[in-house]
This record gives C-alpha cells, sequence and structure tokens, in this order.
C-alpha cells in the first residue's frame, strides 16, 4: 500500500519490520482449467482423491498470486496473462516433482527446485530464456509460500544461463546507489527527544511506536537516539560495496569488519557458497559509516553478548523477508529510481554491484568481491547497458 500525506497519521498500527499479515483474498474465476488434461493422467495413479485436492491447493496458490503476486504490500496481483503462464508453467514443475519423489505433494522446497532448474538447464531443448521464466514461476510459488505458511526459504540458484534472450535480471542501476544511500540516511529521523515541544514529542512517539510494532508508553529517549541510527546506512553502504546476500546480512558479524584495511573479511565457514575466505574490499565512505555504526551498537542493550553486526528491531537476525521489507521501505519513502515494471529485491542490489563491477572494474576483480564461485558465473553480468555505450562512444574518437 501507498501511504501518503504525514507518515505519522498514515503508517499502519501493526506494520514493524518484518511483513504484515494480508487480508484473504477474495475468490477467483479463472478462465483456464486449475488442473490440465496431462496432470489429471499423471495424478490418476496416487489415488481417486488427490486430483480434487491438487485443484484446491492450485486455486489457493493462483488466487493469491493474483491479489498478491506482484506486490503484498500495495495489493498488486500478477496480470493476466503472466498469471495463465505461471499456472501451466507451475504444472510442469510439479509432474516433475511428483515423478522425483515417487509420491503426491503439493511442497515443493528450495532444494527440490535447485534440482529442477539443474535438469533443465542442462537438456539441449531448453534455451536460457524458458529456464529463467520457469525460475521465475518458481520464485513466485515461494513468495506465496513464505507469506501464507510463515516460511522464510531463500532460494537463488548459481546458474550459468546467458541473458542474449531478452530476460534481462532485474537490477538497480548504479543511479540508484547513491539516491539509496540517501534514503538510507533519512530512513526514520527524528528530532531529539529533549529539543521538541510536548505535543512534538507525543507526535513522533506515535510514529515510533507505528514504526517498530511496540506500546507508545515505550518509547522513550533511548528510542529517539535509534530512530537517528548508523544501522541503516551501514549496512546499505557494505551492500553497495560487496553485493551483501539476504542470509549474509543475517550472518555478518561485528567479526568481519576490517577497518583498518578497509575490508569485510567473510570466513570461509560463513561464505554462502563455502568455498574460501572472501576478502572484500570497502570504500572509505562505508568505513567511516561502520565506524560510527560500530561505536553506536556497542550503547544498545540487546546487542550485549550478541555477534551479528545488524540485527532487526525485533532483535532477530536479517532474512530474506526482512532485507525486502526494508529496501521497499527505503523506495517508498525515498526517492529512489527503479527500472519501470521489474519486481525488485534485495538481490536487485547485488545484480546491480555485480553488474557495474563485472562492466566497469572487470570480471576477475569482480568475482572476488562479489563471491562468486567461478568467474563462468560473472561473466552473465557482462552486457551491453547504456552507460558503457555512453562512455565508449565519447571515446572512440
Amino acid at each position: 500500500m501507498t501511504y501518503q500525506g504525514d507518515p505519522l497519521d498514515n503508517l499502519p498500527s501493526d506494520v514493524g519490520e518484518e511483513e504484515a499479515i494480508l487480508p484473504a483474498p477474495e475468490p477467483i474465476e479463472f478462465p483456464f482449467p486449475l488442473v490440465s488434461k496431462r496432470t489429471k493422467e499423471d495424478l490418476e495413479k496416487f489415488g481417486v482423491n488427490v486430483a480434487e485436492d491438487y485443484r484446491d491447493f492450485k486455486e489457493e496458490v493462483l488466487t493469491w498470486l493474483a491479489t498478491y503476486g506482484k506486490n503484498p504490500e500495495k495489493g498488486e496481483g500478477l496480470a493476466d496473462t503472466t498469471l495463465k503462464s505461471t499456472h501451466y508453467k507451475l504444472e510442469t514443475v510439479f509432474r516433475w516433482l511428483w515423478d522425483y519423489e515417487e509420491r503426491y505433494t503439493t511442497e515443493l522446497t528450495p532444494a527440490e527446485a535447485d534440482r529442477f532448474i539443474r535438469l533443465l538447464n542442462m537438456s539441449d531443448s531448453m534455451i536460457d530464456s524458458s529456464v529463467l521464466h520457469h525460475l521465475k514461476v518458481i520464485k513466485r510459488y515461494f513468495k506465496y509460500h513464505n507469506h501464507t505458511h510463515g516460511t522464510d526459504w531463500e532460494w537463488e540458484p548459481d546458474l550459468d544461463l546467458s541473458q542474449a534472450n531478452g530476460e534481462e535480471r532485474d537490477y538497480l542501476h548504479r543511479g540508484a546507489f547513491k539516491q539509496l544511500y540517501s534514503a538510507a540516511l533519512e530512513y526514520g529521523s527524528v528530532k531529539s527527544y529533549h529539543s521538541v515541544t510536548p505535543e512534538e514529542r507525543d507526535r513522533i512517539k506515535t510514529y515510533l511506536a507505528r514504526l517498530e510494532g511496540v506500546p507508545k508508553e515505550k518509547i522513550g529517549p533511548e528510542e529517539f537516539k535509534e530512530a537517528n541510527s548508523w544501522k541503516v546506512p551501514s549496512l546499505i553502504a557494505v551492500t553497495l560495496d560487496t553485493g551483501l546476500r539476504p542470509i549474509e546480512v543475517g550472518r555478518a558479524s561485528v567479526d568481519w569488519v576490517n577497518l583498518e584495511s578497509h575490508e569485510l573479511n567473510i570466513p570461509k565457514e560463513e561464505s554462502t557458497k563455502n568455498e574460501a575466505y572472501w576478502n572484500c574490499t570497502l570504500k572509505n565512505r562505508t568505513v567511516n559509516v561502520l565506524s560510527r555504526w560500530l561505536d553506536e551498537r556497542a550503547t544498545y542493550e540487546k546487542y550485549q553478548d550478541r555477534d551479528e553486526l545488524w540485527l532487526t528491531k525485533k532483535g532477530t537476525r536479517y532474512s530474506s523477508k526482512s532485507c525486502n521489507y526494508l529496501l521497499r521501505r527505503l523506495i517508498e519513502e525515498g526517492n529512489v529510481s527503479i527500472p519501470k515494471n521489474k519486481d525488485v529485491t534485495w538481490y536487485s542490489i547485488r545484480h546491480g554491484v555485480a553488474t557495474h563491477w563485472a562492466n566497469h572494474v572487470g570480471p576477475h576483480h569482480a568475482k572476488e568481491q562479489l563471491r562468486h564461485k567461478s568467474v563462468t558465473t560473472t561473466m552473465k553480468y557482462l552486457h551491453s547497458d547504456s552507460e558503457t555505450r555512453s562512455s565508449a562512444v565519447e571515446q572512440i574518437w
């Protein structure tokens, strides 16, 4: 949902740093059969009742996607053509799953999704664009599952796919990086507790209570101070330098920070790909912001005896859900330019960072900074863009 006017008046009381609970979708009449003929035939071997059970499952999934599939917080669903395509590709996925599991199930796990996409990618008859379409459909299913079942499944297969088929990843362009950081600096900023009138203080308390999802009487000088924190700016700055994955944001430890060397040192056992000790370079501005955050962090009780570099307002580790929520808030409250008709997530920052490094610094440097297992993975971010072409045309003569 989009909030207009004074945020102190319009911010809903039940929204914290995690996703809000969405209203149940209204029933929908679909212009296509929820269970295809081919799928009905495959289900026959599992019994007479499973086809109806699967139909109920598909109706629930597609109804949610039609209502919330594009942007849950704004109540935006998928377009009719996208919904229909999603429906038929999910049929393919689940028919494969039943054959693979040798049983009927409506639960697709990230590990099974990985196997399906790898097998699809290995098929000689399957072009990259079709693999990417199936990948997007599965990600929509996981979005549905996370919202409706309370799971936090993070799924981002590391595939070697060319982007020559018109399927460009949804990523933030370099021009949006400074805008995103500026939005982080302004996020939740309020005046000092003791510098405002009692009326202003009461309004700010209401705002912070709603923002943090706590009773108004629990808001005091400490909460005013934390609202002007360096936490979000440091988190965004490090991500813009290193392309942190959501799981890495959650795992990030104080021990990773090497201010003297201007590095984020990720141990092998904490690396997502678990391949090597990664030494990721940080810019001077990021080092300064991180230094301020570490000093501030030491003053908060919830960080006592905790190693995590960043915690949510609820004192939990960051996840894909909370990272995406934070990004949406920054985009909505700041002046951040995002690609039109694109589904921007936390991985959009990583893809944007990888694209810039691969195109303007070089794939081998990009591989180390982005922690790719192979430079082949990095090469998929090498593609033509207007910024590169503009620079080249100015230098050609």
